[in-house]
């Protein structure tokens, strides 16, 4: 039976891990200079006749934050240090959201919530390069 080797692990990892950063960075930046409207459409749903209401300057507030925590998170994933925590807030954060999405009733964007946590899943389980130079400066392949 052939087993991965850890280098390969390593090479899936950061794989994963880097299309989590394009995600939330893009997503991040997307709403920051989305002119309000990002806030204003969701703040709008919150507003209709919903099961759950919630209240809302706690929806107002939560809407504003969120284009600064996805950035803070994507970055902070850069940090090889801080992926294990990165990680759990990935989940946090991502759990607020698919509550958010029940709250509204978007049963299809529910379930596509989900891939968003078996990325994470895979993420905290695969092994990491201890540092970016470790990608390209390694006894098999030198790159710089």
């Amino acid at each position: 039976m052939n087993s991965i080797s850890e280098q390969r692990l390593k090479d899936a990892e950061l794989v994963v891990r880097l299309v989590m950063i394009v995600i939330l960075l893009t997503a991040g930046t997307s709403k920051l200079f989305s002119g309000g409207g990002f806030a204003h459409y969701y703040f709008g749903a919150f507003q209709a006749d919903l099961r759950i209401v919630l209240p809302a300057p706690l929806v107002s507030f939560y809407l504003s934050v969120i284009p600064f925590v996805e950035i803070a998170l994507g970055l902070a994933l850069i940090v090889t240090r801080l992926k294990p925590y990165t990680v759990y807030a990935w989940f946090a954060f991502m759990l607020s959201l698919l509550v958010g999405h029940y709250v509204l009733q978007e049963w299809s964007a529910v379930n596509q919530m989900l891939d968003y946590f078996f990325l994470g899943l895979l993420c905290l389980v695969l092994p990491a390069h201890e540092r970016w130079r470790d990608i390209f400066y390694s006894n098999k392949m030198k790159v710089f």
